[in-house]
């Protein structure tokens, strides 16, 4: 027929869409994953490492319940360098405290002791006592 009067057609004289399809993206323009990888891992480390936030917060905590154990502890010091104070230079709370916690007494005072009510049933008593003191 007239092939002589139409130019011949080539592949690479084709408009795009006829050519073997190309990859959308070209290498040159590829975004590289890995820095995205690298802060991952510093953001978790940030947050769950030894210096992390999370180790922070909890130091923190820590921290302020050792604070109230101190206060708690400087209270109960000041209280018994008073007493200790007391002790030193007030007789008649040494006194106090030796008949109270020791049970002392002077040496011109007598001592009483009462027997509780308590029926205690002395071994040596015969038992028909024992019944009849009940």
């Amino acid at each position: 027929m007239l092939t002589g009067f139409l130019p011949e057609v080539k592949a690479a004289d084709l408009p795009m869409s006829d050519k073997t399809p190309q990859p959308a993206v070209s290498s040159a323009r590829r975004i590289p994953w890995w820095p995205f990888g690298v802060v991952a891992v510093v953001f978790v480390f940030a947050l769950f490492g030894d210096r992390g936030i999370l180790h922070i917060f909890k130091l923190k905590n820590q921290q302020a319940d050792l604070q109230q154990q101190l206060a708690q502890v400087e209270e109960v010091n000041a209280g018994l360098r008073k007493e200790i104070a007391s002790l030193s230079t007030d007789r008649r709370h040494l006194e106090r405290l030796a008949r109270s916690q020791l049970g002392m007494v002077r040496d011109d005072e007598v001592v009483y002791q009462f027997a509780s009510k308590k029926h205690t049933v002395s071994p040596s008593l015969p038992a028909a006592a024992a019944e009849a003191s009940r």
